[in-house]
């Protein structure tokens, strides 16, 4: 059960709208309800499943999205259910997630040159992905992997839209036998280890790419990139790799793919667009059919992560803890950011129903 109206609910089979309706209530406030049914799914860097299609909730993960059919008959019910005895009401929409710092902090390509545990790796980097760029340009040129000495470098990361070429870069790798022992021999490989180091190489690059600007980096990724990943130093030592060439395979962004949890590549953004933008209209069209007040969350947090609202005296923005408006897990809002959301609700009272909170 809700951990927090368990504590209040009239009986333990008690439901909360059950519990608002038995109130009888003259007036009431729905605050971004559908915002966990794209959240879970975004958070996770879109390791969960879009559900749009599924119209049986029962089956849903935690992580996944909501279908809009579920949500809208969901919604709808809610709604008419508290206005059933004339309540009168006031509802918002959900933000989208580009505007919320969670999502927009991260850099793409944060690997600095400058960094003095980065900059002595690039050469042996760009040596090991060289080999295996040319088999990425063949066969696809956007996975094409440099790291550079100039400027930042994005990160490396799985991409699960990517087909699957392990076998290719295998196969590519092993066509040339003598140069791909000779390349693994600078690392102290013998040339017996030739197959299983191509065939480790295949399954750890078969759908890596460096992000691009139009990914976005979930907020806890800045606490592992430039990590090193001790699973997969374990599985590499028990391949038959040395401790210290494992460490050097296993580091996180780097020379092993980040993990498509910390990741939202342009595929799964868009498929939380695509419910954001469903789930909006649901609520923008069932609030006008109950003659609600509806308060735009959606364009209060864009305009806030773009110009910034001024609000006493400040102008607040939703940069990461600076910005004044959403709190340091880049998803809530501070107590000020409360506030102006509080000042919205009561303009969107006054505006449908005539009343002069404002």
């Amino acid at each position: 059960a809700n951990p927090y109206f368990v504590r209040m609910a009239y009986s333990p089979t008690a439901t909360v709208l059950g519990d608002a309706v038995a109130q009888a209530p003259t007036f009431f406030s729905l605050s971004l309800i559908g915002g966990n049914d794209v959240l879970g799914y975004a958070v996770s860097g879109g390791t969960g499943t879009d559900q749009t299609g599924n119209f049986n909730p029962a089956t849903y993960g935690s992580n996944d999205i909501t279908d809009p059919n579920v949500f809208a008959q969901a919604f709808s019910t809610i709604t008419t259910v508290l206005s059933s005895g004339g309540a009168k009401g006031v509802v918002t929409n959900i933000p989208n997630i580009n505007d919320l710092p969670h999502f927009t902090t991260v850099p793409y390509n944060p690997l600095d040159p400058t960094n003095p545990a980065f900059w002595p790796q690039i050469q042996t980097l760009n040596s090991i992905f060289g080999a295996l760029n040319k088999i990425f340009d063949h066969v696809d040129h956007s996975r094409v992997i440099v790291f550079y000495e100039t400027s930042a470098s994005p990160v490396v990361i799985k991409d699960e839209d990517l087909a699957d070429i392990s076998a290719i870069i295998t196969g590519g790798l092993l066509s040339d036998l003598p140069t791909f022992e000779a390349f693994i021999g600078q690392f102290g490989l013998p040339p017996v280890a030739a197959p299983s180091v191509a065939g480790l190489l295949g399954l750890t690059y078969g759908q890596a790419r460096q992000a691009t600007e139009d990914d976005l980096l979930v907020l806890p990724s800045s606490t592992v990139i430039g990590t090193v990943n001790t699973d997969s130093v374990m599985f590499l030592m028990s391949q038959g790799l040395s401790q210290e060439l494992a460490g050097q395979f296993s580091v996180e962004g780097v020379s092993l793919p980040l993990e498509d949890k910390w990741v939202l590549t342009p595929e799964e953004q868009q498929d939380i667009s695509s419910a954001v933008s469903a789930f909006n209209a649901t609520i923008s069209s069932v609030a006008s059919a109950n003659g609600l007040a509806l308060i735009d969350l959606n364009s209060l947090l864009q305009e806030a992560s773009t110009t910034g609202i001024i609000s006493g005296g400040f102008n607040t923005t939703t940069d990461l803890a600076t910005g004044g408006l959403i709190s340091i897990d880049g998803v809530h809002l501070t107590a000020r950011g409360y506030a102006i959301m509080a000042n919205a609700f009561l303009e969107a009272i006054d505006a449908a129903y005539g009343s002069n909170f404002v």
